[in-house]
């Protein structure tokens, strides 16, 4: 077929009088315009998505500010550093140690958030976390990669006594957490607000959605109906997802059948506009 079209095309080029050498340089020509034109194309729509991101997370950060027209930071790692000195005091802020520490647990957590149905970009909360550090412990108790609190991670089947506590299991921990993220998810339909709840804890979430009747994260940030903390969390956390190179938030999941439970669901991420 491909032959036959060139072979038709090089005899256009010998009626209007060219060379069979010049018609081929004449197609050259075309097919590199041609590519350079589909390259600007993607070029375009992947400078596009970058700036739906990097937008969606400035309107959150704006949001999020008491300071009422003061310097904001704009890039995602001034982000995590402004989150992590307002916050993580006590921790030095290395966003290049925790990206690189992440990194080396991608192989060990993304087949478990894939099991639970927890896009993969949602490890980004480590780095907001706990750094990517699997001892981690918050002066509120809080401990691990996924900083669970106690009674959250017992809700979720983990052990936690004197003598063992499974939140320092990579494995134990990153099950139980992503399972409560994917249970956040489904009571609040949108990844910002399971986001909050993660911090905020989804009582204090949601009474915040049945006192305004708003659902979404933006607005409530705005209302200031959500506590500071949580207004710099969610912003500082899908800042993490762009430094990964994520460029759609993960807000309109799928639902698929989910492989270890016939009557379960599982959410992939095709990619959406919060």
């Amino acid at each position: 077929m491909c032959k036959t079209l060139l072979a038709g095309s090089l005899m256009v080029f010998a009626i209007l009088g060219l060379s069979t050498a010049d018609a081929q340089s004449k197609l050259a020509q075309a097919s590199v315009q041609a590519s350079d034109q589909f390259s600007a194309i993607h070029d375009v729509l992947d400078r596009t998505a970058n700036d739906l991101l990097a937008g969606a997370v400035q309107r959150m950060a704006d949001a999020a500010n008491d300071d009422r027209g003061g310097t904001r930071p704009r890039s995602p790692e001034s982000l995590l550093r402004s989150f992590d000195q307002k916050y993580r005091s006590k921790l030095s802020p290395n966003v290049g140690g925790a990206m690189k520490r992440l990194d080396k647990l991608r192989p060990l957590l993304n087949p478990i958030l894939e099991r639970e149905g927890v896009p993969q970009e949602i490890a980004s909360v480590v780095i907001v976390e706990s750094g990517g550090r699997t001892t981690a412990l918050s002066p509120k108790g809080a401990l691990g990669l996924w900083q669970l609190m106690p009674d959250t991670a017992r809700r979720y089947g983990l052990v936690v006594t004197p003598s063992r506590d499974d939140r320092l299991d990579v494995e134990k921990a990153t099950g139980a957490a992503a399972h409560y993220l994917r249970d956040l998810y489904q009571q609040f339909g949108s990844w910002p607000l399971a986001l909050a709840a993660y911090n905020a804890g989804e009582q204090r979430v949601q009474r915040a959605v049945e006192r305004s009747g708003i659902t979404d994260f933006i607005q409530l940030s705005s209302l200031r109906l959500l506590p500071q903390e949580t207004r710099n969390y969610v912003p500082a956390v899908l800042s993490a997802m762009q430094l990964l190179g994520v460029i759609y938030l993960p807000i309109e999941p799928t639902k698929t059948a989910k492989r270890s439970d016939p009557n379960g669901v599982i959410f992939a991420v095709p990619g959406a506009q919060p």
